[in-house]
């Protein structure tokens, strides 16, 4: 299947849906040059996502879901030029880093079932940001600072995120000072 799939070289969208994605699957994407909406669903465990170079570099929205990300997938996925939305599911690392310039185009973020418990965020990252969905982020106690410096953000969903308190959380509160909602 694999060897099909990497030779259907003109496709623009890929969805697929399988209960126990082989990781070496990911791999397709390289002679998939066209590509501009990829949805994959699921993976049981990914070490590492390819470099960002052998993502197609027209993809504007990118769905993967997995079980296990081994390794913090920030610093591939932020080089990605035209990227719009991202969902991702399964990080496992402690820490979660994006960079300065990093997701010049993101306008929609999705995190889910991360086990990050700290999620650093530089400045001039993800300026075009207006959406963020954290859902069961499990090791995350407060929201990361960098948050206040994402210039677009009006929309902020918290979904089943026991540990902030929303009381206590002083990003929270200056994020709905600056008028951008925040819902639980």
């Amino acid at each position: 299947m694999v060897v099909f799939l990497g030779q259907m070289t003109q496709l623009t969208s890929l969805f697929l849906y399988m209960t126990s994605m082989p990781p070496e699957m990911i791999h397709i994407l390289v002679n998939m040059t066209s590509l501009v909406n990829v949805y994959l669903y699921t993976f049981e465990s990914l070490h590492q996502l390819p470099e960002s170079r052998h993502f197609p570099q027209g993809l504007r929205e990118l769905r993967l879901f997995a079980d296990a990300i081994e390794q913090d997938p920030m610093p591939i996925l932020e080089k990605l030029p035209c990227l719009v939305v991202l969902l991702l599911q399964g990080y496992q690392g402690p820490t979660m880093v994006c960079s300065a310039q990093g997701f010049p185009q993101l306008q929609e973020l999705e995190l889910h079932l991360f086990y990050v418990k700290e999620w650093r965020m530089e400045v001039k990252v993800m300026p075009k940001l207006s959406r963020l969905q954290l859902y069961l982020c499990r090791n995350m106690k407060k929201l990361p600072e960098g948050l206040l410096h994402l210039p677009s953000l009006k929309e902020l969903e918290l979904v089943r995120m026991y540990y902030l308190d929303s009381e206590d959380d002083i990003t929270w509160k200056k994020l709905e000072g600056k008028g951008c909602k925040v819902g639980h």
